[in-house]
């Protein structure tokens, strides 16, 4: 860097003066990374109503902390006094065993929880998810899918700060170790950043759905199994592949990713899974969803867990279900589950593995709304 411009915008692109940003930076003091950990667990404490001034009516009483998982009518059908297991990303692991998540034990009212709505838009606009049983109705399956978008675009928001507050986090570091991590930080800010812009999109379709009670907006296949599942999610993602690893969007197009977006609940005796789409030609949504619908009726529900652990994050398990694995299944699943950690924006490859049962329950019935 010698003779460069000291006044010039420094060449990581934070819009600084070269001499206010990485000049000498490799002598300054490295950075402590908990300041990070702590600015990410406040920007993911921040409070806000989603339904605020788009034509669901007026906010009342204070934002909540809202369940993306209904905690009576499904969490506290898998818990265990209370608690449910979850995957816990933590970049502390890797030095120990090489893996970047565990399992941990959280309580359900913690589980699936955001401050995304004010009291009063929480209660009535997911009343008929809280207060009824699920019978996949067109409704139930519009609201369900617009606050599980709600909770994604929640936490993409949220990460928007990665960018500015890991900044200094290669002070101490060589010149090629800096150019290095900033092009990395580039990439996970212009990744969050695309995600973010998608999934306003489809937010502000399912919004407009709402206000309006076009419930056909989106579309949606109902599997019913015979008996209880010992997991319940709900998430959303932009599919880059479809179920056997085929290439369903480019990453690389101009274009806005459609997502496919997933939630299960809990009955009686039974267990549901609902899979949705914006109904689009060539929905990647609808070919997921009909890939797993061809399955055997016995496959069905180890290949939605597979699928679910490998693109989202917030599913939760009965402990005891968990704990009684073999081995060799919770090694898959951890496997899935990391292989989901998709830092820098390619697409999962890990593959599904039919093979493995999970001593799940088979499905009763596929239907289409």
């Amino acid at each position: 860097m010698k003779g460069r411009d000291r006044n010039a915008r420094c060449w990581c692109g934070s819009e600084l003066k070269y001499k206010k940003c990485h000049l000498a930076r490799d002598a300054q003091k490295p950075e402590n990374l908990w300041n990070a950990v702590s600015a990410n667990k406040k920007a993911f404490s921040e409070r806000t109503c989603f339904a605020r001034d788009v034509g669901l009516g007026p906010c009342e009483g204070k934002i909540i902390r809202a369940h993306s998982v209904s905690r009576g009518p499904n969490l506290n059908r898998i818990a265990v006094d209370g608690h449910v297991l979850t995957y816990q990303v933590d970049p502390r692991l890797k030095r120990t065993n090489g893996s970047l998540i565990n399992i941990k034990e959280v309580g359900i009212n913690q589980a699936s929880a955001f401050y995304g709505f004010c009291g009063l838009h929480d209660r009535v606009l997911f009343s008929c998810l809280e207060n009824e049983i699920f019978a996949a109705t067109p409704l139930q399956c519009l609201t369900v899918a617009y606050r599980t978008i709600s909770r994604e675009l929640y936490g993409k928001d949220a990460s928007a700060h990665l960018r500015t507050t890991l900044h200094g986090a290669d002070k101490g570091r060589s010149l090629s170790d800096q150019f290095l991590f900033q092009a990395k930080l580039s990439e996970i800010s212009l990744g969050n950043e695309a995600a973010r812009r998608e999934l306003r999109a489809t937010f502000d379709c399912l919004t407009s759905a709402l206000v309006h009670r076009q419930v056909n907006l989106i579309s949606s296949m109902i599997i019913e199994f015979d008996g209880q599942l010992p997991f319940m999610f709900a998430g959303a993602w932009s599919p880059l592949t479809d179920f056997y690893g085929r290439q369903l969007q480019d990453v690389c197009s101009d274009q806005l990713l459609e997502q496919i977006i997933v939630s299960s609940f809990a009955a009686e005796s039974r267990a549901i899974v609902c899979i949705s789409w914006r109904e689009i030609e060539g929905a990647p949504g609808r070919i997921v969803a009909e890939q797993i619908s061809m399955l055997p009726s016995e496959e069905q529900a180890s290949a939605v867990l597979q699928f679910v652990v490998k693109h989202i994050e917030n599913i939760f398990f009965n402990p005891d279900w968990y704990r009684d694995l073999e081995e060799t299944h919770k090694k898959h699943l951890q496997y899935l589950a990391e292989d989901g950690l998709d830092f820098m924006g390619s697409p999962p490859s890990a593959l599904i593995r039919r093979e493995i049962g999970f001593d799940l329950p088979p499905s009763l019935s596929v239907t289409w709304q």
